[in-house]
């Protein structure tokens, strides 16, 4: 039995959605999952975002933050290494620049503010490393829900850490 032409693109189009998920926690990433509205908008005031500062966001998915912070800020990144995801968030938060690529090779030096919502240890613990090396002194990096080990603790308010560099 032969499958049809959209069988065929239906079947590939379920196995790059399955693929994009699970892939990057079997590369050192970290899966998609969304951070829900309330707890970006909470982590964007008690990291006190302002206008004219540079904000990134670290594997930035199909860009909910961006468009949260886009309010707030001027100056609006994201990294994000799945094209698909980039693809969404390029389209969706049209103020922001989106980088399609993987965070570790781009530079951050410039940051004010970093937003992450990654997985707790070794993707965690490689991002400060990259962070410590490359921000100036007083950057803001606020983590939803998984804490940091090695940074400087500055708020914590339920399952949002905010850390000076």
């Amino acid at each position: 039995m032969a499958l049809g032409p959209l069988m065929v693109l239906t079947i590939l189009v379920i196995a790059y959605v399955i693929a994009s998920i699970f892939l990057p926690l079997l590369t050192g990433g970290a899966g998609y999952t969304p951070t829900p509205r309330r707890a970006v908008d909470e982590a964007l005031a008690i990291a006190d975002l302002k206008k004219d500062e540079v904000f990134y966001d670290l594997g930035c998915g199909a860009g909910g933050v961006l468009l949260r912070a886009l309010r707030r800020c001027d100056d609006v990144r994201g990294i994000e290494i799945e094209p698909l995801r980039w693809l969404v968030a390029r389209l969706r938060a049209r103020g922001a620049r989106v980088i399609l690529g993987d965070l570790f090779k781009q530079d951050i030096s410039d940051a004010d503010v970093i937003f992450m919502f990654q997985y707790r240890g070794r993707i965690n613990d490689r991002i400060a490393r990259k962070i410590r090396s490359e921000v100036r002194p007083g950057t803001r990096v606020v983590s939803y829900l998984h804490a940091i080990e090695g940074m400087r603790l500055v708020r914590k308010r339920s399952d949002i850490f905010v850390y000076e560099a």
